[in-house]
């Protein structure tokens, strides 16, 4: 009981802190998608994706790695400040050489160079961060709470300085220099788990093998993610498109966030169970992250494909017409993104099998660039959101195909337990599309149709006597009792 308190609690304050990386600019994307229209979105979505590129390769796989290396060696001060320290030099020396690239980049090629100088600091930011080891050590609570304020200053920044298009370049300073600011607000807590090595150099290629085959498969998610920008960009040479893709993938990622942190949480778990060879709680753990991904990742789907008609309109303003259809076949994601997410990361990363996961991602990766090159043509935004959905379901079954050959854990369990969530979902689904009938397109509606459909969707959850929402109304029942003294009978 006291471990699954340490993991809800670690769940909340991941996805707190991981959320407000994307929904900061989703409150704010209203006033935003208003000033700088469509045109500035999609500059600001392809100067982006361009710096990303050389952002991934500045991180390489140190992230999943250091926090999998961290989670093993968390009882351990001194190897763990070693393990650090390697670490840091090596994405030091990365980030660097990257830094430097970007800039010869922009100097001879870049579109928009004002705007992709700025994305500079989204390469400074990478270079100091330090979060993949407090993830490594469980440690949560700092990342989330030191960077509220950093959130919450973003806020201000957009509504007293970002009134029109011309202010596309505020916008962008504003998003970079943040994210530096928030990196470099967690550095000071390093103390408080760092012990002295004196006398000890920094070997930052020892594990250069392992790294890299973490960093292939990381790369090929990101970079086909990213492609889909550049590819609608050079393709249609429409701005506008890109601002399209942008609002929905911006969507889809946030919501994300809440189906896969759980994920975040439990890597440095699983890792130490099967370094220790406690299979059985490993499984327990993947168990329990498919039953989660199905459990928010349902709603989640059915729920913006039902409101999308009214959300896109209401959130978005004028000019966004076209979101409607891009954000609902992007919503398809949800399922297939949160299962990837939990098989890679509790069992091929866990297990030290990075090898398969690099090979199920790039098949993935080249299914998506091809149908990207196929639809885009032809479906401009939808074609891009068409073939990210084909590639993570390519992902999908390559990984859960080789799960079952070896045996590791049933396959047929994961989707087993989905039946009670599409049940629901689907329930949900047509009372959202008959509110969408007839409800006008006013925010109330759109607060009335989210409010109503996770109603719809729990009370027929209840019903079914769904194991979390029996676990969420027992944990409540006995914090009741324990806060206020209500005794049985």
């Amino acid at each position: 009981m006291k471990q699954n308190k340490k993991v809800v609690k670690n769940y909340i304050f991941n996805t707190s802190y991981q959320l407000l990386a994307i929904i900061v600019p989703l409150v704010t994307t209203p006033y935003i998608s208003r000033a700088l229209g469509a045109d500035g979105i999609g500059i600001y979505s392809f100067t982006y994706s361009v710096v990303s590129y050389f952002v991934i390769f500045s991180i390489l796989g140190t992230a999943t790695y250091g926090s999998k290396q961290i989670g093993i060696l968390q009882d351990d001060p001194i190897g763990r400040s070693k393990k650090f320290r390697d670490i840091l030099t090596f994405r030091l020396i990365t980030t660097g050489s990257a830094l430097v690239l970007y800039i010869v980049y922009v100097m001879l090629f870049a579109k928009h160079k004002g705007i992709a100088y700025i994305q500079a600091f989204y390469l400074l930011a990478t270079l100091i961060d330090t979060s993949w080891f407090f993830t490594g050590m469980e440690d949560f609570r700092r990342i989330a709470l030191r960077n509220y304020a950093i959130k919450l200053l973003n806020v201000a920044i957009i509504f007293i300085f970002i009134h029109k298009p011309e202010d596309l370049w505020k916008y962008v300073l504003m998003l970079a220099g943040l994210t530096f600011l928030g990196n470099l607000s967690i550095i000071p807590f390093l103390k408080d788990y760092l012990v002295s090595t004196k006398g000890y150099k920094p070997n930052p290629f020892a594990d250069f093998r392992v790294i890299l085959q973490l960093f292939i498969p990381a790369m090929a998610l990101q970079m086909y993610e990213m492609l889909d920008k550049t590819m609608i960009d050079v393709i249609t040479h429409s701005a506008a498109q890109n601002g399209y893709y942008e609002q929905s993938n911006k969507i889809v990622k946030m919501a994300l966030i809440l189906v896969t942190a759980l994920n975040t949480v439990l890597l440095p778990k699983s890792s130490k169970a099967y370094a220790e060879n406690r299979i059985d709680n490993m499984q327990d753990f993947m168990y329990k992250s498919y039953r989660f991904v199905w459990f928010l990742g349902t709603p989640l789907m059915f729920g913006i494909i039902g409101t999308a008609n009214v959300l896109v309109p209401v959130y978005f303003g004028k000019g966004y017409e076209p979101v409607v259809q891009v954000l609902s076949i992007m919503s398809l994601l949800f399922v297939p993104i949160a299962i990837n997410s939990t098989t890679s990361t509790q069992f091929f990363i866990s297990t030290g099998r990075q090898n398969i996961y690099t090979y199920c991602v790039l098949i993935g990766g080249a299914v998506n660039v091809a149908l990207n090159a196929l639809l885009i043509p032809r479906l401009m935004a939808n074609g891009a959101g068409i073939a990210s959905v084909a590639g993570e379901v390519v992902i999908m079954i390559c990984m859960l195909a080789y799960v079952a050959k070896y045996r590791f854990f049933g396959i047929s369990k994961i989707f087993t337990l989905c039946a009670k969530y599409v049940v629901a979902g689907v329930i949900m689904l047509g009372a959202l599309m008959f509110a969408a009938q007839h409800l006008p397109l006013r925010a109330w509606s759109l607060a009335a149709m989210i409010a109503g459909g996770a109603a719809v969707y729990f009370i027929v959850l209840i019903i079914e006597r769904e194991y979390f929402v029996l676990y969420g109304i027992s944990t409540a029942k006995s914090f009741v009792k324990k806060k206020f003294g209500v005794k049985n009978g």
